[in-house]
C-alpha cells in the first residue's frame, strides 16, 4: 500500500472494485482500498494540522493509506461509520455523526487539490442522485421521460391512475428495501419488492398505504427493448437489453435470477450529446443512463445512475470494453 497512488473508497462486498484494482495492478498501479464503514472500530484516521497544512492517513487492516501520496480517487460503494453498537443510542448516534463529519473533512481536502483526479465528486454524485432533478435536467437537454407523479396522498394516485388509463407502474426512488451490505435483524423479513412494477386494480384496493411514505408512480410506455448507456468522460458504451423476451424481466430487467439477453446497442447522436451534457452539468466523470425504446424507436429517458454498476455490461457484453476505457483513465490520471 505504500506506493498505492489509487484510492478507491468503496464497501467490501464491491467485487467490481476488486476486479478493476487486479487490473490496474498488472498495469503497473497499485491500490488502496478504504472502507468509510470501518471507522472508527476497524481503522483510525490520522489527521494533524501543523505549519498552515494538513497531513492526512488513515490506518486500516491492510496497512497505512498516506492520502499526501494520492494521485487519484475512485468513489464508488461507500457505507457510512460504524461505531460499536454497544455505545448507548446517544453515543453511538454522536460518534457516527463526528466520524463521519471527520471523513467529509478529508474528502473536502483532497477535492480542493486541483492535482488529484476524481471519478467522481461525491457532492456531485449526491446531487445527481435525485431521479426528480434528474428528469427536469434531461428534459432541458431534449430527452423525453415518462409522465410521473410523486405523492403520498391515495386521491392524487387514483387520479394519476385514471390519467394513465389503467396502466401505471409504481417505481422505487432509492433502490431495494435492503441494500447491498447491509443485513436484517432475527426479526425481519425481505420480501424482496421489484424495483419497478405495473400497479393494478387489486393494488389500488390497497392505495390508502401510500399515506405512509412519498411513491414515485409513471405512465407504463411500452417496449420494444432497453438500452444501458455507459458513459466514461467523453466514451460511450451502449447495451441493449431484450428485456421483452421474458415476461420476468418485461418492467424491470434488473434481476438476480435471469440474465436478459443483451448485445451492443445503437444510440442517436442527439441522445449521446445530451447524456454528455447532464454529466457535465452533474459535475461528473461517469455515469449509468436507462433509456425505454419504444416500437416506434423513440428515446424515452428513465433515469442516470451517477454511481452505478457496469461491470455487468461487459460480462453480458464482451465486446463493450468498458474495464479497459475505465483502466486507461485512472492509470493517465495517477501518476
Amino acid at each position: 500500500m505504500a506506493n498505492a497512488t489509487i484510492l478507491i473508497v468503496t464497501a467490501r462486498w464491491d467485487t467490481t472494485a476488486y476486479a478493476a484494482a487486479e487490473i490496474l495492478r498488472r498495469n503497473g498501479r497499485e491500490s488502496s482500498f478504504f472502507y468509510p464503514d470501518d471507522i472508527p472500530q476497524r481503522a483510525q484516521i490520522d489527521a494533524a494540522f501543523r505549519l498552515g497544512k494538513w497531513s492526512n492517513r488513515l490506518h486500516t487492516e491492510d496497512g497505512l493509506i498516506d492520502l499526501d501520496e494520492i494521485k487519484a480517487v475512485w468513489w464508488r460503494k461507500p457505507s457510512a461509520p460504524r461505531p460499536s453498537n454497544s455505545l448507548p443510542k446517544l453515543d453511538l448516534r454522536y460518534a457516527r455523526r463526528e466520524s463521519d463529519y471527520a471523513l467529509q473533512g478529508l474528502w473536502r481536502l483532497l477535492i480542493s487539490n486541483p492535482d488529484i483526479y476524481w471519478m467522481s465528486d461525491p457532492q456531485n454524485i449526491r446531487k445527481a442522485s435525485n431521479k426528480m432533478i434528474q428528469m427536469a435536467r434531461g428534459a432541458a437537454h431534449g430527452l423525453m421521460s415518462p409522465k410521473s407523479i410523486v405523492t403520498n396522498d391515495p386521491q392524487e394516485v387514483c387520479k394519476f391512475y385514471d390519467e394513465c388509463s389503467q396502466r401505471m407502474v409504481y417505481k422505487s426512488m432509492t433502490g431495494s428495501l435492503l441494500m447491498p451490505g447491509e443485513v436484517l435483524s432475527p426479526d425481519e423479513e425481505f420480501p424482496g419488492v421489484p424495483l419497478v412494477r405495473p400497479f393494478t386494480d387489486e393494488d389500488m384496493k390497497k392505495v390508502d398505504s401510500v399515506r405512509q411514505s412519498a411513491c414515485m408512480f409513471q405512465e407504463l410506455v411500452e417496449k420494444k427493448h432497453e438500452l444501458r448507456v455507459t458513459v466514461f468522460e467523453d466514451q460511450i458504451f451502449t447495451c441493449q437489453i431484450d428485456s421483452q423476451k421474458s415476461d420476468l424481466t418485461r418492467y424491470d430487467w434488473r434481476r438476480h435470477d435471469l440474465r436478459p439477453s443483451a448485445r451492443v446497442g445503437k444510440l442517436p447522436n442527439s441522445i449521446a450529446h445530451a447524456c454528455l451534457a447532464i454529466l457535465d452539468e452533474f459535475g461528473l466523470r461517469f455515469g449509468a443512463f436507462d433509456f425505454i425504446v419504444t416500437p416506434e424507436d423513440k428515446h424515452v429517458f428513465l433515469e442516470v445512475n451517477p454511481n452505478g454498476q457496469w461491470l455487468f455490461v461487459q460480462e453480458w457484453v464482451p465486446e463493450l470494453r468498458l474495464m479497459q476505457a475505465f483502466v486507461d483513465i485512472m492509470i493517465r490520471n495517477s501518476r
